[in-house]
C-alpha cells in the first residue's frame, strides 16, 4: 500500500512535470511579413501578433526555438508537412483543420473589406457591384466561399503574392478594388502614401478572427487548451489594449 507521504510525492512530481511539459520543448514559430501584425525590423519579427504571441507563451513558460518568417503559401505548407509548431496570424478555415488546432480563442477579431480610389467612385452593396471589375486578392489567402465563386464567374480576379503588390496596382490604376484585412489596409495606405485609396466599410467581405495555429502532428490539443485559457487572460489586461493602441497607430 502507497503512503500518503508517496502517494503526495506522486502527485507534485505529476504536476510539476506537467506544468513543465512545454518548457521542456521550445517551440517553433513561422509567420509571414504582414503589418501590423508581423514586421521585420533589424532581423527580428515584431508587430501585434508577434508581440501577444510571445507574451503568452513568456507568461505559460515556454521558450521560443524560432520565429521565421516565409511566403504565406510556404508557411502554410510548412504547417501542412509537420515542418513547425505554430504559425500565425491565420484566419479560420476548416480544411486546415485536417492538419492544425485552432485555439478556442483568436489573437484579435479583425474585418476583411473591399478598398477603391475614392475619386472613382465606386461602392459595394453586394457581390453585383463587382460584375466585370478587376479585383486584386491575394494567392492563398481565404475570402468567403460566396465571394470567391462570384467574382471568379462574374468578375475579373487578379491573383499576387502580397497585399503591398494589389495597393500598388490599386492606386496606379491597374485594378479597380482589392480586398484587404482593415488593420493591414490601413498600414500599408499610410506607409506608402496613398492617400486616394479608402477602404469601404460599412459592407465588409468577412468578419473574422486571426488565429495563431499549431500542427497537430507536433503540438497536443490540451496544450493548446492552455494556450488559448492565457490568451483569454491576457485580453481582459491593460496590457491587450496597450498592445492595439501602441500597433494600431
Amino acid at each position: 500500500m502507497i503512503s500518503f507521504r508517496t502517494l503526495l510525492a506522486l502527485l507534485v512530481l505529476q504536476w510539476v512535470t506537467a506544468s513543465t511539459w512545454a518548457a521542456e520543448k521550445p517551440i517553433t514559430l513561422i509567420c509571414d511579413i504582414w503589418p501590423p501584425y508581423q514586421i521585420q525590423e533589424n532581423n527580428k519579427i515584431k508587430g501585434f501578433s508577434a508581440r501577444l504571441v510571445t507574451e503568452v507563451l513568456k507568461r505559460m513558460n515556454v521558450p521560443i526555438a524560432v520565429m521565421e518568417a516565409y511566403p504565406w503559401k510556404r508557411a502554410l505548407s510548412m504547417m501542412e508537412q509537420g515542418k513547425a509548431d505554430a504559425l500565425f496570424s491565420a484566419n479560420y478555415s476548416q480544411a486546415r483543420t485536417s492538419f492544425a488546432y485552432y485555439p478556442k480563442e483568436p489573437l484579435i477579431s479583425t474585418l476583411w473589406v473591399l478598398w477603391v480610389r475614392k475619386n472613382d467612385g465606386l461602392s459595394y452593396n453586394g457581390l453585383a457591384d463587382l460584375k466585370g471589375k478587376h479585383i486584386g486578392i491575394v494567392r492563398g489567402y481565404i475570402y468567403t466561399p460566396s465571394f470567391s465563386e462570384y467574382i471568379n464567374h462574374n468578375a475579373r480576379p487578379e491573383l499576387v503574392t502580397d497585399d503591398e503588390t494589389n495597393f500598388k496596382k490599386l492606386n496606379f490604376g491597374r485594378i479597380d478594388y482589392t480586398v484587404a484585412e482593415l488593420g493591414n489596409g490601413n498600414h500599408i495606405v499610410r506607409t506608402m502614401g496613398f492617400k486616394n485609396i479608402i477602404p469601404l466599410k460599412d459592407k465588409p467581405i468577412r468578419e473574422d478572427g486571426l488565429y495563431i495555429i499549431f500542427s497537430k502532428s507536433r503540438i497536443k490539443e490540451s496544450w493548446v487548451n492552455r494556450f488559448s485559457d492565457e490568451l483569454k487572460k491576457i485580453k481582459l489586461e491593460p496590457f491587450y489594449n496597450n498592445l492595439k493602441k501602441d500597433c494600431f497607430k
